[in-house]
């Protein structure tokens, strides 16, 4: 077997007892470089009892460099692009072979609370983001919409 499908499996079972974070994380039916995952908004007032689905691809490349990252659904949110794509400098120039799935989702949920307003990816959460009453609105409506149903 392959080394990216060695890790792949490795961290698998890695997160099957790692329940701390109730992530969810599980390879496609179809795919093992393919993964279906989630996580848990931020435990702050606005996040709280969102769930957020992301779509995990990875090379052969991997743990070299990293997946490809999409969020399923849309967020709105400073720097994820309204195709779902992130922009997150973990998942690019700072990406390290030694990161997890794990890892990926930790930064995720940090994002949501911490976004990157230099490294714009949507522009009108960008512009929302400088009137904290405007973007919780919308990021209220946005979790309503997408992010309250949990996958099981």
């Amino acid at each position: 077997m392959s080394t990216h499908l060695d890790r792949l499996l490795a961290e698998q079972a890695n997160l099957k007892k790692e329940r701390k974070y109730m992530f969810f994380a599980r390879p496609s039916s179809k795919d093992a470089t393919k993964w279906d995952c989630g996580f848990p908004g931020p435990d702050t007032p606005l996040y709280k009892g969102s769930y957020y689905l992301v779509s995990l691809s990875f090379g052969r490349t991997y743990p070299f460099k990293p997946p490809n990252v999409k969020f399923v659904h849309r967020v709105f949110h400073p720097n994820v692009y309204l195709s779902g794509d992130v922009c997150l400098d973990i998942l690019g120039s700072g990406w390290k072979p030694s990161f997890t799935v794990s890892s990926i989702l930790c930064a995720l949920q940090q994002l949501l609370i911490t976004p990157n307003v230099n490294s714009p990816a949507n522009g009108p959460a960008t512009r929302a983001y400088g009137n904290k009453e405007v973007y919780e609105k919308e990021v209220r409506k946005n979790i309503e919409r997408w992010h309250t149903k949990l996958p099981w």
